[in-house]
């Protein structure tokens, strides 16, 4: 069985007097593209934030590798988990390298430079997401895509063991998109990486990913292969949403949504 990188225990988030997340347990195993579904405000982005300890959880245990997230120091845990935000300040003056260079700050000093591993590091972080001809562009002249993954770029150089990102696609044009997803199975191939991706588009879930945490009202509905979870009748549960099941002409699994089922709130 192979190995779970990310072990979550009767985990909870409670803010407030509202509880966020309610007794959530997983297992992540390593080398894999697991996606995060569900309804707007569900807990998906709240999930990725107790991973990464940008969030502590009200209770519960959260294990990376084996070991309590909570005995890592800062520095540490950048080593072992890389974290893309949805939103990001763009600098005025900084350049693609200048913007992926920050990424090798778990393994410098505040007063070093960056040494010859630094610097080869940022080159293969660069080459992976494939901005090789505009690294020395400033970022805010880039398309939004290119943004987006100058930004991947800068988590890839961390050289993390793991990467979260909540909804990398969502302001992408469908190219721009596809594009996204095949760089991060290009770059979980190549550099053996374990990404979790909280994702809208329950298409992307079922054709780039591994595995599918299916979470509705802070709760986990489901996990998976995505094949076997994302069902017309799971569709129906959590959305809301009637959908047919359908195939490309290479045979991949789609779904279709064909209609709204009525609720008390709505009209």
């Amino acid at each position: 069985m192979t190995e779970a990188v990310i072990h979550m225990e009767h985990v909870a988030v409670q803010i407030g007097k509202q509880e966020i997340l309610h007794d959530i347990s997983l297992n992540i195993e390593s080398g894999c593209i697991v996606s995060v579904i569900g309804p707007n405000g569900c807990g998906k982005s709240t999930l990725l934030k107790v991973m990464s300890r940008m969030l502590p959880g009200s209770t519960g245990n959260v294990y990376i590798g084996g070991r309590d997230i909570c005995s890592f120091g800062r520095k540490e845990l950048a080593r072992e988990v890389a974290v893309l935000t949805q939103i990001h300040h763009v600098p005025d003056d900084v350049t693609v390298r200048e913007l992926v260079r920050m990424g090798r700050f778990p393994y410098r000093t505040f007063y070093t430079i960056a040494s010859a591993a630094d610097r080869i590091y940022v080159e293969k972080a660069i080459s992976a997401v494939r901005l090789q001809h505009c690294a020395d562009q400033l970022v805010k002249t880039l398309s939004g895509g290119e943004q987006q993954r100058a930004w991947l770029a800068l988590t890839l150089a961390q050289r993390p063991k793991i990467l979260l990102l909540d909804e990398p696609t969502t302001y992408l044009d469908i190219r721009h998109q596809l594009h996204m997803m095949n760089v991060l199975r290009h770059c979980k191939d190549k550099l053996h990486l374990t990404i979790v991706i909280v994702l809208h588009d329950i298409n992307q879930a079922l054709q780039f990913t591994d595995a599918v945490i299916v979470m509705k009202n802070g709760r986990i509905i489901q996990t998976g292969r995505p094949q076997e979870v994302i069902t017309e009748r799971v569709v129906k549960e959590v959305f809301g949403v009637r959908a047919e099941m359908c195939r490309t002409s290479e045979g991949k699994p789609t779904i279709l949504p064909v209609g709204i089922y009525q609720t008390e709130e709505q009209p």
